[in-house]
């Protein structure tokens, strides 16, 4: 069996110049990479210049009564992107709403124990918050729909201290050891509701103080000019046991993937980190997934059913971002030998391509 240890946070990701590499428990005071020494080689740059390859992302994946969805803020130095997408699990349709945010000191905060980052826009107004002191995380949006769409509004509610929460941290080399990619993952129970209006052709619809399953995650990484990841996810109740996942395969993770990666299942409480795992689709993005490892402790696939796609260019930015919905089937094993079986279970994969 697969075993890595599982340590306490630190409280400096960056320590004496050098990454703090690992799989932690918990959180980091601050979720920040700056002051690696010559992350780009051996020529020193200024500061002001390896810190501008340093991208952020936030994003909140919720499986709550009859939706599943995703709220994703990418911070890109000089623009913000923030966009919220779901499905009604029962008739599979899809609702999409998004905005460009102008310059900004900056869109996702440092600061692990309190903070949160927000669209104020007029016509989307989003927020994802979360304060350790005050014991609570929450995700609200308020958006106006249009001929097409519904207006959308939603809050969910959670808190850390409840039981079977987890919080984990790894921080990985990215594509080398000079360089690292940070990602903190919170697996909460959330309460709440969500309401969409009438239009021509839908009646208002509302979703009242309902109990789902979320995953928020934090990401910071020193991007290489091109790259290219593929995320798996997803979060609820399998016989009886609340359980979350996030399996990477990513071109920006390519050294000692076996001593340390992103991959975990937390199951009531209890986190596993994961192997190395493959993500493949031999037959397309939109036919089967296999994802599988060489422990025997993933062995998943993944049908799409519907794919999101957007083609995004700004100024030198440029990327190519599916996400997709889609069940899967299979089994993952803890660290303990237990199963986590899914069967036609809903959940997230993502493809990205992005180039500067």
């Amino acid at each position: 069996m697969y075993t890595r240890e599982l340590r306490n946070s630190p409280e400096k990701i960056i320590h004496n110049g050098k990454p703090e590499f690992g799989t932690y428990e918990g959180y980091p005071k601050a979720l920040d990479i700056r002051d690696v020494r010559l992350p780009f080689g051996t020529v020193p740059l200024p500061k002001i210049i390896t810190n501008f390859r340093i991208k952020s992302s936030i994003m909140f994946f919720f499986n709550i009564g009859s939706y599943i969805g995703t709220v994703e803020l990418q911070d890109q130095k000089i623009f913000g992107y923030v966009e919220v997408v779901f499905w009604s699990k029962e008739t599979q349709k899809k609702y999409v709403y998004r905005a460009f945010m102008g310059p900004r000191r900056r869109f996702i905060p440092h600061n692990m124990e309190c903070g949160f980052s927000a669209s104020f826009n007029k016509h989307r107004y989003i927020r994802i918050s979360w304060d350790h002191k005050r014991d609570r995380i929450s995700l609200i949006f308020n958006l106006k729909g249009d001929a097409a769409r519904p207006s959308a509004q939603a809050a969910f509610l959670a808190h850390f201290k409840e039981p079977g929460i987890n919080e984990v941290l790894t921080v990985v080399p990215a594509p080398t050891k000079s360089r690292c990619w940070a990602n903190y993952s919170v697996t909460p129970t959330i309460r709440g509701s969500l309401s969409l209006s009438k239009t021509k052709t839908s009646s208002e619809t509302t979703m009242e103080d309902t109990t789902g399953q979320a995953i928020l995650s934090i990401s910071r990484v020193y991007h290489n000019l091109y790259s290219h990841a593929e995320a798996v996810f997803s979060t609820g109740i399998s016989d009886g046991k609340h359980f979350s996942f996030e399996i990477f395969s990513t071109q920006e993770n390519q050294v000692d993937t076996d001593k340390v990666n992103s991959n975990f299942i937390a199951v009531d409480g209890v986190c596993t980190p994961l192997p190395p795992v493959t993500i493949t689709h031999p037959f397309g993005l939109k036919n089967k997934w296999i994802i599988q490892d060489f422990e025997n402790m993933v062995d998943l696939t993944f049908t799409p059913s519907s794919d999101h796609f957007r083609d995004m260019t700004f100024l030198i930015f440029h990327a190519q971002i599916h996400t997709i919905l889609g069940t899967f089937e299979g089994f993952i094993k803890t660290k303990d030998n237990e199963t986590i079986t899914l069967h036609n279970f809903e959940g997230i994969a993502k493809n990205q391509m992005m180039r500067l």
